[in-house]
């Protein structure tokens, strides 16, 4: 008997085309083993963020919030050697600089696994420890998002850089879930240890990445600065990227503040309710960036869209009482959050020219790394109960970033640097006249002299 094959429907045609679409980035070999091994790397990179917070708090200084506090802050010390660590990727062959980083993130990593094991461990080993990671980083995260841009070609773009955020989000859960098990079962040298192991995957997979590298340039690290911080002052439509995400990434993206203040004041619900929130978050933000991969192209205006989202979700957050329906929300509140910075990297991935590349994306890197340095004591200090408590604070972010956009349209604009010149001259003027008024007039005739002359 002949069986009809039926014809697919054009639901269904739609559906395979947008996913091959999101997927296209994995047919280019050699994006498909860079993805392989980040996805590795990553995977041990929150092993050992979760490892380390154990350490801290279980075993060098238990239940002391401050001590954590201090070892976060020695980690995200050197932030502003960014700038810098994206000249060095501009001047470098992006893939060696990459070989050098993550050699030394595996020997911290190998030195904190085995000092834990032999019990000599202790609170300046691990700050010495971050401190050298934090600097590592400043160099490897901008040469790692440059090379993305020289493994596939501008159409594929926009999927690379999803893929890479839904590895983010993804290798997130999945170590952060399996370190407890891990130091239950091999005890709290098992996340360093197995992360220095990961490295060498990594490595391997680096030596045998073949990239045609751009020719690097060849000025002096400190005008290689200057040179790409001209290049933003110049360039509205990478700048007004950048303002969006300066002004989301203060507001919106320190949710480890106002989260267990808002479950704990506002829901009246334990850390537990966190918890179930942050994980709903990185669901949605895991699906928000598979989304984002069956987008062809990406443009000011899906940013504005996916910030504006944004925006919305926090306002409902704020106005719940109810913990289900909150948990509800944060599904599509982490997805607009991942969706955001995804087409912040495509464009200004997009929009740089090669050789600038390292140097952008060293100052998005400042951007989402120095976000929890400055917003963090700003939501601190507005999510307080004394204050505008958890719901407040929310409020605020969703109307900075109302601001946010409307600056980022006058920067498309050209208008922003024209007002910005404007409001200085008229400061100027001001000051001038001040100092006219209070200028002495002893040579100046009393009023009613001159009329009897």
């Amino acid at each position: 008997m002949n069986r009809k094959t039926a014809e697919p429907t054009v639901g269904q045609v739609a559906r395979r085309g947008r996913f091959s679409t999101a997927l296209r980035a994995l047919r280019v070999r050699q994006y498909r083993n860079y993805l392989i091994a980040e996805t590795i790397s990553l995977i041990g990179t929150w092993l050992q963020f979760t490892g380390q917070i154990w350490l801290v708090v279980q075993v060098l200084a238990p239940n002391d919030g401050f001590m954590l506090g201090v070892t976060s802050a020695v980690q995200s010390a050197p932030i502003l050697l960014t700038l810098w660590g994206g000249a060095i990727a501009d001047s470098r062959d992006k893939r060696k600089v990459l070989l050098v980083t993550q050699t030394v993130s595996g020997m911290v990593a190998l030195g904190l696994g085995l000092t834990t094991w032999a019990g000599v461990i202790s609170l300046p080993i691990v700050w010495v420890a971050a401190f050298v990671l934090g600097m590592t980083n400043s160099v490897d995260s901008p040469a790692r998002q440059a090379l993305v841009a020289e493994l596939v070609d501008d159409e594929t773009r926009p999927s690379a850089v999803a893929l890479s955020s839904a590895v983010f989000q993804g290798t997130r859960a999945v170590g952060v879930g399996l370190a407890p098990v891990l130091v239950a079962v091999w005890g709290l040298p098992a996340p360093f240890l197995i992360n220095a192991l990961s490295f060498g995957v990594v490595l391997f997979i680096l030596v045998r990445m073949k990239v045609r590298p751009i020719a690097p340039q060849a000025d002096a690290r400190r005008a290689l600065v200057r040179e790409g911080l001209s290049e933003l002052r110049t360039r509205p439509t990478i700048m007004a990227p950048l303002v969006i995400l300066a002004v989301m990434a203060v507001f919106a993206l320190n949710f480890d503040v106002t989260l267990p203040l808002l479950a704990t004041n506002t829901l009246h619900s334990g850390l537990g309710l966190t918890s179930t929130l942050l994980t709903v978050s990185s669901i949605g933000a895991v699906v928000s960036s598979l989304l984002i991969a069956t987008t062809r192209q990406v443009t000011d205006r899906t940013q504005r869209t996916y910030v504006l989202v944004l925006a919305l979700s926090m306002c409902a957050l704020a106005l719940t009482r109810v913990p289900w329906l909150a948990i509800v929300i944060m599904f599509p509140l982490g997805g607009a959050i991942a969706a955001t910075t995804a087409s912040t990297s495509t464009l200004l991935l997009q929009r740089s020219e090669p050789t600038m590349r390292g140097r952008i994306m060293s100052v998005y890197g400042l951007i989402m790394q120095g976000s929890s340095l400055i917003g963090g004591l700003i939501l601190g200090a507005l999510a307080d109960p004394g204050v505008w408590g958890a719901p407040g604070s929310l409020y605020v972010g969703a109307a900075a970033i109302g601001f946010g956009v409307a600056l980022s349209l006058l920067v498309l604009a050209g208008r922003l640097p024209l007002l910005v010149a404007a409001a200085v001259r008229k400061r100027g003027s001001a000051r001038e006249a001040g100092r006219e008024g209070d200028a002495p007039r002893g040579n100046a005739p009393p009023e009613g002299d001159s009329a009897g002359t």
